[in-house]
């Protein structure tokens, strides 16, 4: 089994990062949340420059034919992450796993893992077969983790049942500080300055509460961000880590946001005053999609007359993943008219949305469902009254339809006393690291982290 990087249940598998000069400094000791305390003053020293890995590409880019049909070919994977309360079995099942099988797969891993140590925010990867006919998932084949830097677990199926697979490899822990000008939009300016596909996939979800990255960007706009960067001993990557630090200035509006792990062990962003930046909706359910059609009075471009478009179009490739812009319960999920395939998530009382026009459904979608923010729900497409693929979203308040860009909620958690004055500390630590880390390099933070098999 491939040692595989982090991905997110928000992103489809993406090739490749860029090639960087690099510089490290080793530490004694691995700090917690962002950085310990009274860390040693790094010197630099160069280390072999990195290899480039494949091209860049995501999801969001333009799919060719050839890249559809060797999509086509490949097992089916989902990313689920854990939230506070939830078991291995839980994450099985809401990937759309029977329970039978997701029980028999963790006898299995208990060789190598102990499930009851899995935490908030770990993600788990559940693949299952390709269907010959290419409709729905087949069987359920696999699951893997990473519950540390340098080493991945999983049960996959074989003749005899499922059975534990390891790797381990010795990983340096590095920080790695980017930033930027943007020219045109910021995932163009962001990959074009190196920052890695996976990296910036998680920078734009985490501001998808706040910015519309098609109307809020604007040429000469700024970003930066600082993230964790794993490498083997020899310098060759293992895998990107957990951004500690991001920032956007947009139209001279500064927007700094920070990782923090509280002292229940849960990890968030956060504004400089201890706000969440999760808010009850997702501005955007789409990564990187721009606008195509908004909300208002329109000249409708198969029936040709002017009629109100109750959504928002986002420009978007077949395939592309569709999140749930908030947890909730599916209460529709099939045909719909002139919507094609359709789904309708319920929030809360008077709160819910829906995704159109889409090619079908992710595993295990069906009414009733408990869905998390964020979760993959479908994929995007052209079917119902649509000339060409694309996403239709709609927020509906008391079954109304609203314009979703004009939507304002409140943030998720507030820090407050104790924790708050503990995250304010860690915001000084983290700015100290940015003095230190000079913009496309690294600096190391910690010896190996795990003996190489």
């Amino acid at each position: 089994m491939p040692f595989t990087t982090k991905t997110s249940i928000r992103v489809a598998v993406i090739a490749g990062v860029t090639a960087l000069a690099v510089a490290a400094v080793v530490l004694t000791k691995h700090p917690p949340e962002l950085v310990r305390k009274h860390l040693p003053q790094p010197t630099v020293a160069t280390v072999p420059e990195l290899e480039p890995v494949l091209q860049k590409q995501a999801m969001v880019s333009p799919i060719s034919d050839s890249q559809l049909e060797d999509e086509g070919s490949r097992p089916i994977q989902t990313v689920v992450e854990a939230e506070q309360g939830d078991t291995l079995l839980d994450l099985l099942m809401k990937a759309g796993v029977e329970r039978g099988e997701a029980t028999k797969a963790i006898d299995a891993l208990t060789e190598v893992y102990n499930p009851r140590a899995l935490k908030t925010g770990q993600e788990v990867t559940v693949t299952f077969e390709r269907p010959s006919d290419g409709i729905g998932s087949g069987p359920f084949d696999a699951v893997t983790l990473q519950p540390d830097a340098g080493r991945q677990v999983g049960a996959k199926r074989g003749q005899d049942g499922f059975s534990a697979t390891e790797i381990k490899r010795q990983t340096i822990r590095q920080l790695a500080h980017f930033s930027g000008t943007i020219k045109g939009s910021l995932f163009e300016s962001a990959i074009a300055a190196g920052v890695p596909p996976q990296v910036l996939a998680e920078m734009i979800r985490a501001y998808s509460y706040d910015v519309d990255f098609q109307r809020d960007i604007h040429p000469g706009d700024r970003f930066e961000v600082m993230f964790e960067h794993f490498v083997d001993s020899k310098g060759k990557l293992v895998r990107n880590g957990d951004i500690l630090y991001a920032s956007l200035t947009l139209t001279g509006e500064v927007m700094p946001i920070y990782r923090y792990v509280d002292s229940t062990g849960m990890a968030d962003y956060y504004n400089a005053k201890g706000e969440s930046v999760r808010k009850a909706l997702l501005r955007t359910p789409v990564d990187g999609a721009r606008i195509s059609s908004g909300f208002g009075m329109r000249m409708h471009p198969i029936l040709g007359f002017t009629t109100m478009h109750k959504g928002v179009d986002f420009a978007v490739s077949t395939g592309t993943p569709v999140m749930a812009a908030g947890a909730g319960t599916i209460d529709y999920a099939g045909p719909n008219g002139s919507y094609g395939y359709y789904v309708r998530i319920q929030h809360d009382a008077i709160h819910s949305t829906a995704y159109a026009h889409l090619s079908r459904f992710a595993q295990g979608i069906r009414v009733g469902k408990r869905v998390s923010q964020g979760q993959v729900i479908a994929f995007s497409g052209a079917t119902g009254r649509a000339t060409g693929p694309h996403l239709h979203y709609e927020v509906l308040v008391k079954d109304v339809q609203v314009n979703p860009m004009s939507v304002k909620f409140q943030s998720g958690n507030k820090l407050a006393g104790k924790e708050l004055a503990r995250f304010l500390s860690s915001i000084k630590e983290a700015q100290e690291w940015l003095v230190q880390t000079p913009v496309a390099s690294k600096v190391a933070l910690a010896k190996p982290t795990a003996k190489a098999n």
